[in-house]
């Protein structure tokens, strides 16, 4: 879907600037994340302050309100991200797990056989495992990484927003 098929209002597009910068953060783009911050959100921020009869102070709460907003989604989503991967690695690590028990099981086999001088039956890999088990995500889930709080906060552009705010500029 094409973006310039349907217009967006000022603030629409001021808060998809601020969640591109949150977004570029979250996947470890600062660089990004700060030129968004310093080349995009400037002009956005005017865009949305021509566009609204609000006064200055309430421009500035309206835009820490948004900001914040933005902020607290990027990290809902670090911290959705962060759980799915944990539960991934876990499902992964238990697989991987299972996988080397099968292959120690068929190795210990083949030594014992060897030492016995048996012969040794030949295996289908889908006859490795006997006991497959379903595996859930860890049941602790206090064992995985702690999500990190990777949003922006209005606190660390206030003074870039003050600046374009101001009746001088």
């Amino acid at each position: 879907m094409s973006s310039s098929a349907t217009p967006v209002s000022p603030l629409e597009a001021l808060k998809a600037g601020f969640r591109r910068a949150c977004v570029r953060r979250l996947v470890g783009d600062e660089e990004g994340a700060i030129d968004v911050l310093k080349n995009e959100i400037p002009a956005l921020v005017v865009g949305w302050a021509k566009s609204t009869s609000l006064d200055a102070s309430e421009k500035k709460a309206k835009l820490k309100e948004m900001f914040d907003d933005e902020s607290g989604r990027a990290d809902e989503l670090a911290t959705a991200f962060d759980l799915f991967a944990g539960r991934f690695e876990a499902r992964v690590a238990e697989l991987v797990r299972k996988e080397l028990g099968d292959v120690t099981k068929r190795l210990e086999q083949i030594v014992e056989a060897m030492a016995d001088g048996k012969p040794l039956e030949p295996i289908s890999l889908d006859d490795q495992s006997e006991d497959e088990t379903e595996v859930d995500a860890p049941e602790n889930i206090a064992e995985l990484d702690p999500p990190k709080g990777i949003g922006l906060r209005f606190d660390e552009i206030e003074e870039m927003i003050d600046k374009v705010l101001s009746p001088d500029s």
